[in-house]
């Protein structure tokens, strides 16, 4: 999967929380989880998955609330600007490895066509399903060392 800037990287609405990745993503997917349901004030969220130790994130208004996954029962840790109240980021504690970012705070978004649907169980049943994309009905699925598998 290349994404076209050649970098990733974003910002919170109000410009207070920024980062960066120099690693590609390892996985674009659409999630359609209650809790990213809530978090977002959408039926859905796209996000980026990126390897964690390539992600750098700055910004002193950064805040974090945890919440536990419903299909594991480990934390997810809801990184966002407490300024604006955008979401950032999301790091997965069952696959530390990972760091999960929200694509619409992609600087640029242009390059995202995402493969994967997970928590389908989950979806608005008006939702049509993405046109050559897999579906899962409920999490991310991953391999022995975290990394997500697709």
């Amino acid at each position: 999967m290349r994404h076209i800037s050649g970098q990733l990287d974003g910002r919170c609405l109000c410009g207070s929380v920024s980062y960066r990745c120099d690693a590609e993503p390892l996985v674009t997917l659409v999630c359609h989880c209650e809790d990213c349901q809530r978090q977002t004030g959408s039926s859905f969220s796209i996000l980026v998955g990126v390897p964690r130790a390539a992600l750098q994130v700055d910004g002193d208004t950064l805040a974090t609330y945890v919440t536990v996954g419903a299909d594991t029962g480990e934390e997810r840790r809801r990184q966002f600007c407490s300024k604006c109240g955008s979401p950032v980021v999301t790091l997965l504690a069952e696959q530390p490895e990972l760091a999960v970012i929200k694509a619409g705070t992609l600087n640029d978004r242009s390059w995202l066509s995402p493969t994967l649907e997970i928590w389908c169980d989950s979806a608005q049943p008006w939702l049509a399903p993405i046109e050559n994309g897999r579906r899962r009905a409920r999490g991310l699925p991953a391999d022995s060392t975290g990394r997500p598998t697709t």
